[in-house]
């Protein structure tokens, strides 16, 4: 394989690592906001004399959701390859 085609190669592998990470952690950031608004409700409502806790059960389940630990192992690994086959390519 020569200089040029591995070179395109790692410049895909990081564009495609950096894309997923980027989603992955953006995904995550927006449940971390959704959660912390309930949480943030639900001491609104207790500081008030006559308020009611708003139940906000199965909120964790939100943050699993957004996680999808396979899709950062993976854009992790894409940008890891990008990487070792750019160096690669000027030896």
């Amino acid at each position: 394989m020569d200089d040029t085609t591995l070179r395109g190669i790692a410049a895909v592998c990081s564009v495609a690592g950096s894309v997923l990470l980027a989603w992955r952690v953006t995904g995550i950031l927006k449940a971390l906001g959704e959660v912390a608004t309930m949480h943030d409700r639900n001491f609104k409502e207790l500081a008030k004399p006559t308020g009611d806790v708003v139940l906000a059960g199965g909120t964790s389940k939100w943050i699993e959701n957004a996680q999808k630990l396979w899709l950062l192992i993976l854009g992790f690994g894409l940008s890891i390859l990008g990487g070792v086959l750019q160096f690669i390519s000027i030896l």
